[in-house]
């Protein structure tokens, strides 16, 4: 089932809160890097966007991924392991809203999306 389009507005505006202080961070280098995200399904996945060393192209680098959960109405974090696989943010699975997701993997204190 899809986002409805006051959900995907909510999205819009997390996303633009916190990637955009983020991308702001980034500066005069925004060419290089850059902070977003995409809707796949049910789920909302935070992603770097890297220019290739090589080329002129870039690449997706996936930093979280949180999954709207409709029967508990909340949203299930994951983190990208080195197994290039998502697994459950066990230290906060769990989030009642979406801005709440962007602004916990913002602040990162564990290092776990941002490195």
């Amino acid at each position: 089932m899809a986002f409805t389009e006051w959900q995907l507005a909510e999205i819009k505006i997390a996303a633009d809160k916190y990637l955009g202080k983020r991308n702001e961070m980034i500066g005069e280098h925004i060419d290089q890097v850059k902070c977003e995200y995409r809707v796949e399904g049910q789920s909302v996945i935070i992603y770097e966007k890297r220019k290739q060393f090589m080329g002129d192209g870039y690449i997706n680098i996936d930093v979280a991924k949180a999954t709207y959960r409709k029967a508990s109405n909340d949203w299930k974090l994951f983190w990208m392991r080195r197994d290039m696989k998502w697994h459950g943010y066990e230290l906060a699975m769990f989030h009642k809203d979406i801005e709440s997701v962007f602004r916990f993997v913002d602040e990162d204190q564990s290092g776990a999306f941002w490195g």
